[in-house]
């Protein structure tokens, strides 16, 4: 198999959240188009040798690997002195760790819990593309944020997640706003459901299974998918396109529904 042309030769990529899931997915399609890719994470969360293989494995740069908090402005500051001494700019952010509390009932919804929310979900974005400007002199030239379609779905236990989501997706298109005179297009992806540890941490680990038994497989949008949705928003092609909200999800979300699932209901097995 060939590889890709490397458009990203000698660009960096910073993607938090970036060492599993959607994050490390969309990281990887970067890097294997020549791009250096800085990946942030939980203090013990990853491996980074296994990470630095599936790296290895496709023939790209090394990542580097920061342990960061989002939530924490201390941990922001460290992160982007490192690039700065490291690489000496950074071409792309993509806004992807987030951490908001789940509610489980009432007694739940607590200010703290909700400032605790916003904080680690929608203010990173905007902090870290602020720090560009701070570090580099100038703001990324593409910031992609993940979002989900939590604002407009009901989700068991979502209220803080997405209340945050929505906050987001207002942030980041006011800033995309405020942005446009400064060669930086900041869009937003939303995504469905994607089979990844986040996707089982909210849901619990029988859910994808309880699922088959309602909808088909292709329900779930796979990690592969979203990331070269979020590349291809970054590869030039797209760029009259700035403070959108994107769906990626081949049309699944506006198909779905009780009747959609009664008419299948013989293949379904229901």
């Amino acid at each position: 198999m060939s590889r890709p042309p490397s458009i990203y030769k000698e660009r960096v990529v910073l993607v938090t959240g970036g060492t599993k899931g959607l994050g490390l997915g969309t990281a990887r399609i970067f890097a294997a188009h020549g791009a250096q890719t800085v990946l942030t994470c939980h203090w013990g969360s990853a491996d980074p040798d296994e990470v630095r293989k599936q790296f290895a494995d496709i023939g790209a740069l090394e990542p580097l690997i920061v342990e960061a908090d989002v939530a924490r402005s201390d941990d922001t500051k460290s992160l982007f002195e490192t690039i700065k001494k490291q690489f000496g700019r950074l071409d792309v952010f993509i806004s992807n760790a987030s951490n908001a509390a789940s509610v489980q009932t009432v007694d739940d919804l607590t200010e703290r819990a909700f400032l605790k929310s916003m904080r680690a979900c929608a203010w990173p974005t905007v902090e870290y593309t602020l720090a560009a400007k701070a570090h580099f002199g100038r703001y990324p030239r593409y910031v992609i944020v993940f979002s989900s379609d939590g604002p407009d779905h009901f989700t068991p236990a979502y209220d803080f997640v997405a209340g945050a989501k929505a906050a987001t997706e207002t942030l980041a298109r006011y800033l995309a706003y405020r942005l446009r005179g400064e060669d930086c297009l900041i869009n937003v992806i939303r995504s469905r459901g994607i089979k990844t540890d986040s996707f089982t941490g909210m849901f619990g680990a029988d859910f994808h299974d309880f699922l088959r038994h309602l909808v088909p497989e292709d329900w779930l949008t796979t990690v592969e998918e979203v990331a070269n949705a979020a590349f291809g928003l970054c590869s030039g092609m797209f760029d009259a396109m700035t403070g959108q909200v994107v769906t990626a999800d081949r049309g699944n979300t506006f198909a779905d529904g009780i009747s959609l699932i009664y008419r299948e209901r013989e293949s379904l097995g229901l």
